[in-house]
């Protein structure tokens, strides 16, 4: 599983509004609040977090220097693999919610966007603003195959899939053409 660098706005706040940080700190010295204690977000990132938090805290059998810089490295880290948590709320009719994580509304348009003919879209990441969704994907296109309009191709492609099927308004879709696919 490939690990794509952080945001570098991502701030590392969890669905409560608890810094991570602040909590993985509180479990290494074994101490929680009373808000972590009955939070839900905060008890599911604990018992994710329990493994690593049991691995650091088990005794050192020698004196180990960590690197400068290596647990904000890590940390970092576990942002960018546990970072995309948030969901977004579907609307429907009917008692209940519906959500879909960022996440999986990524990967629908990344699949989506298969439909292109001479176009790979690589990475995409979708975040929620206050008037619709940002979309913002790398793509890979074809040798000779038109570039403006092969983006304009995917964009309506994406902006179909979250606008008509899942109800999500998109605001923006952002498309970076990163590299060519060499025809053989």
């Amino acid at each position: 599983m490939a690990l794509e660098p952080p945001d570098d706005g991502a701030d590392g706040l969890l669905p409560c509004g608890n810094e991570e940080d602040v909590l993985v700190r509180n479990l290494m010295e074994g101490r929680t609040t009373e808000h972590e204690a009955r939070c839900p977000h905060c008890q599911a990132t604990a018992r994710d977090l329990a493994p690593l938090v049991s691995a650091l805290r088990e005794p050192e059998t020698e004196a180990v220097k960590a690197p400068a810089g290596l647990v904000e490295d890590v940390m970092r880290a576990i942002r960018a693999e546990r970072g995309n948590r948030r969901s977004l709320l579907l609307g429907g009719p009917g008692p209940g919610t519906t959500r879909i994580r960022e996440s999986a509304v990524a990967a629908m348009a990344r699949y989506a966007s298969r439909r292109v003919p001479g176009v790979l879209v690589g990475r995409c990441r979708v975040e929620r603003g206050p008037d619709g969704l940002a979309v913002s994907l790398t793509a890979r296109v074809a040798h000779g195959t038109p570039i403006a309009g092969a983006a304009e191709d995917v964009r309506r492609t994406v902006r179909d899939i979250l606008e008509h099927r899942l109800g999500l308004p998109v605001v923006r879709i952002d498309i970076e053409v990163v590299g060519l696919i060499e025809s053989d």
